[in-house]
């Protein structure tokens, strides 16, 4: 009899889970389980849609049911499983039982909505999935003013997004400054211009206080300022979705995660992977959640590797990180300062501003860079430009991974051409910074 591997959830981690153990194991049943109506699909590019640079949300889905099924995977959608009995290797979906040889559990995460009064009025919206993308997409038709709630990476792609169709947005932010997560202070403030210059409003130290209106909302109180609005986009955030988790008795950490090894095993024939598990941090070595698409199929793998018997290992987290706000790159890896100091590491930085290519070719682009570094060695990047932001990023979580100092990261060699870079590159420039401080 050939083993039966159960799958709860069809994102990211779920649908890779399956992928690779079928193309390490032609003979095992496979089946994933999945509480949406779409497997395989990118959230990542709603904002994209509702700007209308995507022209649609099937785009956004990788592959359907029928290209799994194709591949000897049952894929059963708009199915939720409601409890995991590990001792007795089974699970109960829409009230029936099926027993499983392994198990990977990527159950995703959940939005993090704070309690506000006038939640429930019409015309407030969370954003996880395609399904709330497509009542958005709808929403916006008749919407002339947004209030998004919350300015990390995906609110501010959708306010550069309502922007660009014409709705007057307004950005809510109850820290100090917008993309704390990421950005430390002073390149926040360069991302806020930026914001306000398309017309933006931010409005950062203050939570939404309420959401108001007789039955669909028409304004928001933040402090003591009245903003009127006729949508609510929250975006505040996700946490692990790890109820089903718990309630069969699994270990979860400080972070709320499923605690796993470095095999991404739970117990001798449970996994998990995706935004549902607690992974570490490779900088101050502590428990964290790296809720990024890339995280998760990297996972995936190494779950899959491990369900059939292999020795993968998943290493502690950078969560390298790009988007896009408006035309604006924003890149960021290892730690903030303020994380840093957290865990105890005075940071020394270094910052520089440039141009992406010389200075005498056409459409050159401003760029900014701040690395940090500890003990001589780099822990963190942060880069904003219209233009070459990436790669450079990838680049410096090489550089973190391979523990480069500043002055081995001076000695590198980097290519030039007019088109592409400055005869010395920023990233040179601020190095150079470090070394005067």
């Amino acid at each position: 009899m050939s083993e039966k591997l159960i799958v709860i959830g069809g994102g990211a981690a779920g649908m890779p889970i399956a992928s690779h153990v079928r193309e390490k194991d032609q003979d095992m049943e496979i089946t994933v389980f999945t509480k949406d109506r779409h497997v395989a699909y990118s959230p990542c590019g709603i904002p994209f849609v509702l700007s209308g640079e995507i022209s649609s949300f099937e785009e956004l889905v990788m592959h359907d049911v029928q290209y799994y099924k194709d591949k000897g995977i049952d894929v059963q959608t708009n199915t939720e499983v409601t409890a995991i009995d590990l001792g007795g290797k089974s699970i109960i979906a829409e009230g029936k039982q099926f027993d499983y040889d392994k198990l990977g559990i990527a159950t995703g995460s959940l939005p993090l909505i704070p309690q506000i009064p006038g939640m429930d009025k019409k015309g407030v919206y969370s954003l996880r999935n395609l399904e709330d993308g497509k009542k958005v997409k709808e929403a916006m038709n008749n919407a002339e003013k947004a209030v998004i709630v919350g300015a990390g990476p995906i609110g501010l792609e959708v306010a550069a997004a309502f922007i660009k169709v014409g709705i007057d947005t307004t950005v809510v932010e109850m820290t100090p400054y917008v993309l704390p997560c990421v950005l430390d202070p002073d390149m926040a403030s360069l991302v806020q211009s930026r914001l306000e210059s398309l017309g933006v409003k931010v409005m950062t130290g203050f939570p939404l206080g309420s959401i108001n209106g007789s039955d669909h909302v028409e304004f928001v109180t933040v402090g003591k300022e009245v903003v009127p609005a006729d949508l609510v986009i929250m975006c505040t955030g996700t946490r692990p979705n790890t109820c089903l988790a718990k309630q069969a008795g699994i270990e979860v950490g400080e972070t709320d995660g499923i605690k796993v090894d470095s095999a991404m095993r739970v117990t001798e024939d449970v996994y998990a992977a995706g935004d549902c598990v607690e992974v570490t941090n490779y900088i101050t070595n502590r428990p964290c959640l790296s809720p990024l698409g890339s995280s998760a199929v990297r996972q995936a793998k190494v779950a899959a590797e491990s369900i059939c018997g292999g020795s993968a290992e998943f290493d502690p987290v950078l969560s390298p990180t790009v988007c896009l706000i408006g035309d604006l790159q924003v890149g960021s890896v290892g730690v903030t300062s303020h994380v840093a100091k957290q865990a105890g590491l005075i940071p020394v930085e270094g910052k520089a501003k440039g141009l992406t290519r010389a200075r005498y070719y056409p459409d050159a682009k401003k760029i900014d860079v701040k690395l940090l570094f500890f003990e001589k060695r780099l822990i963190g990047a942060q880069i904003i430009s219209e233009e070459g932001v990436k790669e450079r990023i990838d680049a410096l979580s090489l550089a973190i991974k391979s523990g480069m100092t500043v002055q081995q990261l001076l000695r590198a060699e980097t290519c030039y051409a007019p088109p592409v870079s400055m005869v010395v590159d920023v990233l040179t420039l601020a190095l150079e910074d470090v070394i005067d401080l």
